[in-house]
């Protein structure tokens, strides 16, 4: 019996990801075939596609996730094209909005693959994902102990127990420790409580610092080494922002301008245009959210430590408030990282103005 060849059939299939089971549609040029669920598993979706469609060429999508980038990897090293969206940039109908399901949703990808409405998000390789999980566990622990500091202040509040002023800050000196365990408190409850949220955060703590080694020490990694020593010669960019900036950004080269770089971050301002007006409010909802904090705090240090951008704070200051002075100061912050990791040369303050 003669085989049917299938190389000059396109197949466009949309995935709904998920931990448990995946839902995915397969499109042709011509029409739709089919939408059904499977096994969370690329090569059960190979074995589908190889019994229906042998030699087929396939393109696949699928939003990005929690998941990661495996499934990309896998479905890539299958030899499928593979595109990872983000969400907000798939084409919806309001019908497809007021009835969202898996099924639904896998359909809308491979409508939208098949109309080339897609555009991939930037797929980092798998070392720069490893050191990005790294870098975030750090401020997941950090939030884990911001929690524990604030769960057994709480315990003085409801007891009355007063703080000293010295030591109501968020500096917990050894000092402080020290008179939270000898501290005085209405019932022995309360007290084996408080002991034991201070267990939990001197554990925390201690597994906090350690991480924070380890994370310091990516900079000095062959790899990023020189980007680093770039970046650290901007004022008010230290190790621990140097560190996140490589890791996120990966390579510069892959933003063909500031522009698109400054997009990326999110320092770009919504805009509607219609007849003759034109109208710039608030900065953009689409941001890589951890950079755009992180680079707003560093410019607060920026203008203490460079001349030229505390004159331009103390310019904007008289017709802005401070806050909004402070994130036009932090997108000059972009502009200057973007010039030197593009230029391989150091910030030197008083020179670099853009």
């Amino acid at each position: 019996m003669e085989s049917i060849n299938f190389n000059n059939l396109q197949l466009y299939v949309g995935i709904d990801v998920h931990k448990k089971q995946w839902s995915v549609s397969i499109f042709t040029d011509a029409a739709h075939h089919r939408t059904f669920s499977q096994p969370p598993s690329p090569t059960a979706l190979k074995t589908y596609l190889d019994r229906s469609f042998p030699g087929a060429p396939v393109k696949c999508a699928y939003e990005a996730s929690k998941l990661g980038y495996w499934i990309y990897r896998e479905l890539t090293r299958l030899g499928y094209e593979c595109l990872v969206v983000n969400a907000a940039d798939i084409p919806t109908s309001d019908k497809e909005s007021s009835s969202k399901t898996d099924p639904i949703d896998s359909r809308k990808i491979a409508k939208s693959l098949r109309a080339g409405l897609l555009t991939s998000i930037h797929i980092p390789d798998q070392t720069t994902e490893g050191d990005r999980q790294l870098f975030r566990y750090r401020k997941r622990l950090l939030a884990d102990l911001t929690r524990v500091k604030n769960r057994i202040k709480d315990k003085f509040l409801c007891t009355g127990t007063l703080i000293p002023e010295k030591f109501d800050n968020s500096n917990w000196s050894k000092a402080f420790l020290r008179w939270i365990k000898d501290v005085q408190l209405p019932d022995p409850t309360t007290r084996l409580t408080v002991d034991r949220l201070l267990e939990q955060f001197h554990f925390l703590h201690k597994h906090f610092l350690k991480v924070s080694i380890e994370v310091r020490k990516l900079q000095r990694e062959a790899r990023y080494k020189k980007p680093a020593k770039l970046l650290r010669s901007i004022p008010g960019i230290g190790p621990l922002t140097t560190v996140e900036l490589l890791c996120e950004i990966e390579d510069i080269k892959r933003f063909s301008s500031f522009k698109k770089f400054n997009g990326f971050i999110g320092f770009r301002p919504g805009s509607h245009s219609s007849g003759e007006h034109d109208w710039k409010g608030r900065l953009s909802y689409r941001r890589h959210k951890a950079l755009r904090t992180s680079l707003v705090e560093c410019a607060w240090s920026t203008i203490q430590k460079d001349p030229i951008m505390s004159e331009r704070y103390n310019q904007l200051t008289q017709r802005l408030t401070g806050k909004r002075a402070i994130v036009v100061i932090a997108r000059k912050l972009v502009s200057r990282i973007y010039t030197i990791l593009k230029n391989e040369k150091p910030y030197e303050i008083g020179f670099v103005k853009k």
